[in-house]
């Protein structure tokens, strides 16, 4: 046994060696290589246990392997409070499957962008949310400024998007207020001061009227969020346990109620080789994490905890009537 524990250690530095010269990581001191390789061991453990438990799914270690749990925790956005869960009932395969929904396919919903470790996924998922709104109000779909939310808004109203609806009264364009470097794993801060001659009202692009979320008993409800989707992509929020090291496929590790993480819920389908239903969503982890940017779990069972479905809105707001 003492051997082969060895052989398994000398395993796992080696492939922590071939890791960072692939990611280039240079390290100040033999003691933060040794510490980094720690993390890295640990997530090592961690990736494999999620792929032992997601047979559909792949994964993989990917550029934040080193990390240790306290800046991964930044790939999140923290505990988002929400309502007790509800006894809900899955989709009756008898019924039918629904008709297949993608708004990535659609044009509604740009590339996704990493938020880094800066904490700041409620405000990537609402300002992807208005994007699709915007675009599907007949505007054309326009990189709107996730920064210009980080730096000026407190949280207000659902994911943020109470404070472009309500305060605000919009949000500028991305090139007006870019985003700052939230791709750097050294960057120390994710916020600055408000740059308000950048987010004054007159620079605001898309506006919108409201957003409305699926409230007591039905926030956790697959059927309504499915009915909202017709009109649009969704902000939910997830438990994301599973995500680290996720390559592809579809996630059936569904057992999870820690809610930590919102991202934006953009498609229904049928996956062709398990034949099991599932929900497409965007994350904001960049381009290299998943299905380009995106992750697809099962429908059905309430995988990863999905719940607080939040949708903005121009005009009206969709009708909660399945």
């Amino acid at each position: 046994m003492a051997i082969v524990l060895l052989q398994a250690a000398a395993a796992a530095a080696l492939s922590f060696d071939d890791w960072a010269r692939a990611h280039g990581r240079v390290y100040e001191s033999a003691a933060e290589r040794e510490e980094r390789r720690g993390h890295f061991l640990a997530y090592h453990s961690a990736v494999e246990a999620a792929a032992a438990a997601n047979p559909h799914a792949l994964y993989g270690l990917d550029e934040y392997a080193d990390w240790c749990s306290d800046e991964r925790s930044g790939l999140r956005g923290g505990p988002i409070k929400t309502a007790a869960a509800a006894k809900q009932p899955a989709f009756d395969p008898a019924a039918g499957a629904p008709q297949p929904i993608d708004w990535v396919a659609r044009g509604a919903v740009n590339k996704p962008v990493s938020q880094g470790r800066c904490g700041t996924c409620a405000q990537f998922s609402a300002t992807a949310d208005i994007e699709a709104q915007w675009f599907l109000a007949g505007h054309g779909l326009v990189k709107l400024s996730e920064q210009e939310m980080i730096d000026c808004s407190s949280y207000t109203g659902p994911y943020g998007m109470g404070w472009v609806a309500d305060v605000h009264k919009g949000l500028a364009l991305n090139q007006t207020y870019p985003l700052a470097n939230h791709s750097d794993p050294t960057l120390a801060g994710c916020r600055s001061p408000c740059n308000m001659s950048e987010a004054s009202p007159n620079r605001s692009v898309a506006k919108i009227d409201g957003a409305t979320c699926l409230g007591k008993p039905v926030y956790d409800n697959e059927t309504q969020m499915l009915a909202w989707l017709v009109h649009g992509p969704l902000s939910v929020s997830i438990d994301a346990g599973a995500l680290g090291g996720y390559r592809g496929g579809l996630i059936t590790d569904c057992n999870r109620t820690r809610v930590d993480h919102a991202v934006l819920l953009v498609g229904r389908g049928v996956d062709a080789a398990s034949q099991m239903p599932y929900w497409k969503l965007k994350n904001s982890w960049g381009p290299k994490f998943g299905e380009e940017g995106y992750f697809r779990i099962q429908a059905g069972v309430k995988c990863l905890g999905l719940r607080g479905a939040c949708q903005a809105y121009i005009g009206s707001p969709p009708s909660a009537d399945v």
